[in-house]
């Protein structure tokens, strides 16, 4: 018996040596042609990455499928480029242009006012996450951000000059983030980021081995990457998804966005005489300005996977029109989420609910949990809440 299990155990290495790949290649500067040494080369939001040696050399082993490969170093504009595990080239050359800072960066990152802090602790909620989570992480370098606030359309825009290094204590990652964009809009009350994490796994006891397994699984359960895996397999309700169609009416009672920008104007212009009282038309339209764009409503049937998710070349495509609504059974929300709804802060946690649309027509689910146009889908509710607190690397397995 110890003899076969041996033999299996080492037919199952040979197995997993040969389905990985090597993608190997140089780094070099495009202007001097010399070797870029320790820059950074890995699988995005993975915690599969490496480091060139003095010559500017990296080896990296991949599975099977289709892979971002980020490539970065300190004062050169990053390299991110596609790459499939089947289909490797011998050898990637990649060249890195060094950046070109313009004076409005120094002058923004010169300065540190109570405002540039402000706007920092804005951009911590709504980037880190307000969750249990979210609260524990750290921004170990933040003097990196750019951080700008438009006033009159009432965005917050923050840029990173370098990686930004990121700790999270509760998972047991720390995370190197390359941070191409972040916008937070005020008035429509949502924001998007942009970014490249790669992941590594901190060093601890047996205690802290065991609280990190133990609270990775509560984040990946129910998570937006939970959700793919599930869906790719037909095995939403069985895995405690119930996925429903949702579908919004413009509510008759609010004014359209133009009626109220006028009477937002009217206003300023009766400010500049002094006078600021709501009246009129004006005061009409305004007071019902903060009523909702829409009416929900929700068909309580399921939905079949044919009527959303089907396979093109082989790969699983997932089209719908309007809005799904995707509530997980398994886990309820926490507390603090509950803080963002007025109505609902006297009542109790209920089960995870979330939002998915999509910008464009369809996208392509991928085996690993993640999506081929993620700026292409909105989320709403639970998933929009949860932040890079929540964050899991793609290769992360449930145990």
């Amino acid at each position: 018996m110890l003899r076969l299990k041996i033999l299996l155990l080492l037919l199952l290495l040979v197995s997993t040596a040969s389905a990985q790949k090597v993608l190997q290649g140089r780094v070099i500067d495009e202007q001097t042609n010399k070797p870029v040494e320790f820059a950074s080369v890995y699988l995005n939001n993975t915690t599969n990455g490496t480091h060139t040696n003095d010559k500017g050399e990296f080896r990296l082993a991949v599975g099977a499928g289709t892979y971002e490969v980020v490539v970065s170093f300190m004062g050169y504009e990053p390299v991110i480029f596609e790459a499939k595990g089947n289909e490797l080239a011998p050898s990637y050359l990649v060249k890195l242009t060094p950046k070109a800072y313009n004076l409005g960066e120094v002058e923004v990152t010169a300065t540190r006012d109570k405002e540039w802090y402000y706007n920092l602790a804005v951009f911590k909620e709504h980037f880190l996450g307000k969750s249990k989570l979210g609260n524990q992480l750290k921004i170990l370098n933040p003097e990196v951000l750019v951080i700008t606030f438009d006033p009159q359309e009432s965005v917050l825009d923050v840029q990173a000059k370098d990686v930004l290094l990121i700790q999270n204590p509760a998972l047991g990652y720390t995370i190197e983030y390359l941070l191409t964009d972040f916008k937070l809009y005020f008035r429509d009350n949502y924001s998007y980021f942009l970014g490249y994490p790669k992941f590594t796994l901190m060093e601890g006891g047996k205690g802290k081995q065991r609280r990190w397994l133990k609270n990775r699984e509560a984040a990946y359960n129910g998570s937006f990457m939970h959700f793919v895996r599930a869906l790719r397999k037909q095995q939403l309700e069985e895995q405690g998804f119930n996925l429903r169609r949702l579908y919004r009416l413009p509510n008759p009672n609010r004014p359209t966005d133009e009626e109220i920008a006028a009477a937002r104007a009217e206003l300023r212009e009766r400010a500049k005489g002094g006078t600021v009282k709501l009246e009129g038309e004006v005061g009409e339209v305004l007071s019902r300005a903060s009523l909702p764009k829409y009416i929900e409503k929700l068909d309580k049937n399921p939905v079949p996977y044919n009527a959303y998710l089907s396979t093109e070349n082989g790969l699983a495509k997932l089209a719908f029109d309007d809005f799904l609504q995707v509530v997980f059974t398994g886990e309820k929300e926490e507390p603090g989420y509950l803080l963002q709804f007025k109505e609902r802060k006297a009542g109790k946690p209920t089960y995870q609910t979330s939002v998915i649309s999509l910008d464009s027509g369809s996208i392509f689910l991928e085996e690993n949990g993640s999506v081929s146009e993620p700026l292409q889908v909105v989320l709403e509710g639970y998933w929009g809440w949860e932040k890079v607190g929540e964050m899991l690397p793609l290769d992360y397995r449930l145990n």
